[in-house]
């Protein structure tokens, strides 16, 4: 089931990039997610098979492998907040932040706030319930595949608790993760991907 949708629409999203710089809505935001690194899971799932003994739909593993591009884009973009309002860039949907409470100055002047915490909790709650919505996929995918995806996605959603540690400062302190909890996380992916789906 090979489509060069995906990478058609990735194009339509490197070009959204040249000229938008605000998203008013979640919905608006997960289009630009879908079309940056949504595009990129269902590119990937050809390349990575099907497991054989798998009992779940075609469409189901390619629906977790959607939602594992959209988690780890929504991580880039929380992770880089900061970064991207220097470059006058907000990605994150507007009316939510005005729910918040929040103005797009706010984003610039980069100041951690309570209202910036309650904001961002929100925000990394979502982005780990598609990272929960893609690993329920991780195990479909043939058994050579499973391993890498598993401990990227592992490794990736730990960014989110990262920046839970730095008091959700995504301003000025860069969220990643540190080598030990990097090797730590290997072994513990191997084993569970080693499992049967």
């Amino acid at each position: 089931l090979f489509s060069l949708q995906p990478f058609r629409d990735m194009i339509e999203g490197m070009r959204l990039d040249l000229w938008k710089s605000r998203y008013r809505t979640f919905d608006e935001l997960y289009l630009y997610c879908y079309y940056v690194a949504g595009t990129v899971g269902l590119m990937t799932v050809p390349v990575m098979g099907i497991a054989p003994d798998s009992k779940a739909s075609a469409e189901s593993v390619y629906n977790a492998a959607l939602a594992l591009g959209i988690a780890n884009q929504l991580t880039n973009i929380l992770r880089d907040v900061g970064e991207d309002s220097r470059r006058g860039r907000i990605y994150l949907p507007l009316d939510e932040l005005a729910q918040a409470g929040l103005t797009e100055e706010d984003i610039f002047r980069g100041k951690v706030t309570d209202k910036w915490r309650r904001f961002m909790k929100g925000q990394i709650q979502r982005a780990r319930l598609f990272f929960d919505e893609a690993e329920k996929g991780v195990m479909h995918l043939d058994s050579a595949s499973r391993w890498p995806v598993l401990a990227s996605l592992w490794l990736y959603r730990q960014i989110l608790d990262a920046i839970e540690a730095n008091d959700y400062n995504n301003f000025t302190k860069r969220a990643y993760v540190g080598k030990a909890k990097k090797f730590l996380s290997l072994p513990a992916a191997y084993a569970r991907a080693a499992l049967s789906p």
